[in-house]
């Protein structure tokens, strides 16, 4: 019974999700977990300043945040279900509700599409500026469009495959385990002096949680292009020419197959902090992405999710059928 309790927990939220985004109004694990690698970012500066001082700080602060994290998450529901069934199945899912970003994401994508298509490109500049850490106040509409096209990609790993895989291997501690390292990473690891030391820890471990997810993404992507009857084909070939086309280990795998089956070129030159810096291109042959590329990219990303939560239902199913409940 507790599998089915876990998998309805996991379709409502979804749901949740899609329909109204982010929980804003509510207090929110991943606003928690950055207020506290802020805090610990701040003693550990005041305390450590050599390199292997720094290195070991941020490994830390990594153990700290996502152990302290997955251990408040398990005992809250442990608690809450003694307390309660109702309150437990409540908090359930709405922990799984946060840790998705399915319609905040499309939210966000098509607030930046419908102001290229009132042909306001100083607010899609605005509006795209909240999804990439790239410049955005000198960029063109082609620009604009491959940098919310290139954050949805990527997101459909960080916030929906990986957080869905986790929560089915081993509930919503794991989910959020994940999230905030997932969190760590984008808050500590860059590779600028600021960060490099401290947030080397950060940046490997998401490396190593993101690693099955980002492979499971480009998959789904390829699936999706078939049953919407796009390229998947040239999403395969793609795939497997620039899958490696990046320095981080996962990032290009579910951008390549998603540029491969929309056809459309990704990466090429970005400004950062006012720098110029290359990025490989992804599915050269392809051509420059462009707003009407939005509605498909908008159908291929929901396609990719619901595949998603399948599989992460299957997953439950083969995993927690007939175990010990992980709330026990």
């Amino acid at each position: 019974m507790e599998v089915w309790f876990n998998s309805v927990a996991l379709v409502l939220a979804f749901g949740l999700d899609l329909l109204l985004g982010d929980p804003r109004c509510l207090p929110h694990p991943v606003r928690a977990i950055g207020r506290a690698v802020l805090l610990l970012e701040g003693l550990a500066r005041r305390f450590f300043h050599s390199a292997a001082g720094l290195r070991f700080a941020g490994a830390a602060i990594v153990l700290l945040v996502a152990g302290g994290s997955a251990a408040a998450v398990h005992y809250a529901l442990k608690y809450a279900f003694i307390l309660h069934f109702l309150a437990g199945m409540l908090l359930l899912i709405y922990l799984y509700y946060a840790m998705l970003a399915v319609g905040d994401m499309l939210r966000h994508v098509r607030a930046v599409e419908a102001a290229l298509a009132g042909e306001d490109l100083p607010l899609a500049r605005k509006r795209v500026s909240l999804l990439v850490s790239r410049d955005t106040a000198l960029l063109g509409e082609e620009g604009v469009v491959r940098a919310a096209l290139e954050s949805l990609f990527e997101n459909a790993a960080d916030g929906v495959v990986a957080p869905l895989f986790y929560a089915a291997l081993g509930g919503p501690a794991l989910a959020v385990l994940y999230k905030a390292v997932n969190t760590m990473d984008s808050m500590l690891g860059y590779r600028t002096p600021r960060y490099y030391y401290l947030g080397w820890a950060a940046a490997r471990a998401d490396d190593l949680l993101s690693y099955i997810p980002a492979r499971l993404t480009a998959l789904l992507f390829i699936l999706a292009g078939m049953l919407g009857r796009l390229n998947w084909k040239k999403g395969w070939r793609t795939l497997l020419q620039d899958r490696k086309k990046h320095d981080s280990p996962n990032s290009a795998w579910p951008e390549a197959a998603a540029a491969g089956v929309l056809d459309i070129r990704l990466g090429g030159r970005d400004r950062y902090h006012g720098k110029e810096i290359s990025r490989p291109v992804l599915n050269n042959s392809g051509k420059p992405p462009c707003c009407r590329d939005f509605a498909r990219a908008f159908a291929l990303f929901k396609g990719v999710s619901l595949l998603a939560l399948i599989a992460s239902l299957a997953l439950i199913l083969v995993i927690w059928q007939g175990a010990i409940p992980w709330f026990a």
